[in-house]
């Protein structure tokens, strides 16, 4: 019975024999990979408000259209596998934590350089996607590293010898990991990132962006209504909290003349009936949806 890694609740089922608890996976430990069409992907990933994104990375195979047929396709040697064998075998000697400033930094840097990009054209469907990459690129980097940490091991001390090491001094590799951070490897960020963005943009933006204006994740009101005249011009030019005073200024600003104090008072009487908005003990006003 998998599960998507980021639920963790209780599954409130009780199992019949002792067999039947062997179902019951508490979280999902393992990597899944899928190759498939976009029709397969988009069965997977149904939902595009909840933290699944940020456990799942998606890449293009090659368009091999008009590429021709050929014998030589590239293929890993017997050296490769072996390694590969080899690190797999001593990653689960790797256990503690480790504080990775530099990543951290690294990482924060991105967030930073994704934010200035998309306030220049209003994309918040990107703005919000850097949220759920970041946190994937962390991980994979930090499994390259550690990868990396087990490779300088096995090229200096040899298999046998870098197995030896790691259980005879169990932090090792911690110091090791903290100097991997170098700025070559940080790069890497960058590239890994930008990639998982990319992708995630070509094949879910026009998902995400109905599923974030969608009724449902709005959660609106059974006062449901549509964008109708001045009101709402009103409402949108309105910091979320605001005062009877600034609703009035653009009330002014909107209408003109024909505002006046009484109708100020009307709007503002019908926002609170229609749960647009509330009333703070302070008499400021706070708004409960940011858009109509």
């Amino acid at each position: 019975m998998l599960r998507q890694a980021y639920d963790g609740t209780s599954y409130e089922r009780e199992a019949r024999s002792a067999d039947a608890v062997n179902v019951h996976i508490d979280r999902l430990l393992w990597n899944v990979v899928m190759c498939g069409t976009p029709d397969a992907l988009y069965r997977v990933v149904s939902n595009y408000t909840d933290g699944f994104q940020s456990r799942i990375i998606v890449a293009k195979t090659p368009d091999n259209t008009f590429t021709p047929l050929s014998d030589n396709m590239h293929v890993m040697n017997e050296r490769q596998r072996n390694r590969i064998i080899q690190i797999a075998h001593l990653l689960p000697l790797l256990t503690g934590e480790v504080v990775l400033p530099k990543l951290e930094n690294k990482g924060r840097e991105w967030l930073e350089q994704i934010r200035l990009e998309t306030m220049k054209n209003d994309d918040k469907v990107k703005a919000r996607q850097r949220f759920r990459i970041c946190p994937t690129t962390m991980r994979l980097m930090t499994c390259i590293m550690l990868c990396k940490v087990l490779e300088t091991l096995i090229q200096k001390h040899g298999f046998n010898g870098a197995e030896k090491q790691l259980k005879e001094s169990p932090d090792l590799w911690k110091g090791m990991l903290v100097k991997m951070q170098t700025p070559t490897m940080l790069n890497v960020f960058d590239v890994l990132a930008d990639y998982q963005l990319d992708n995630a943009l070509y094949f879910f933006r026009s998902r995400i962006e109905e599923a974030f204006s969608s009724k449902d994740y709005c959660c609106q009101s059974a006062w449901d209504r549509c964008r109708r005249g001045k009101n709402d011009s009103i409402f949108e030019r309105l910091d979320v909290t605001f005062t009877f005073e600034q609703a009035e200024q653009q009330s002014v600003a909107v209408k003109g003349a024909s505002a006046t104090h009484e109708s100020v008072k009307q709007m503002l009487k019908n926002w609170k009936r229609q749960g647009l908005i509330s009333v703070l003990p302070d008499r400021h006003y706070q708004k409960v949806s940011p858009t109509i």
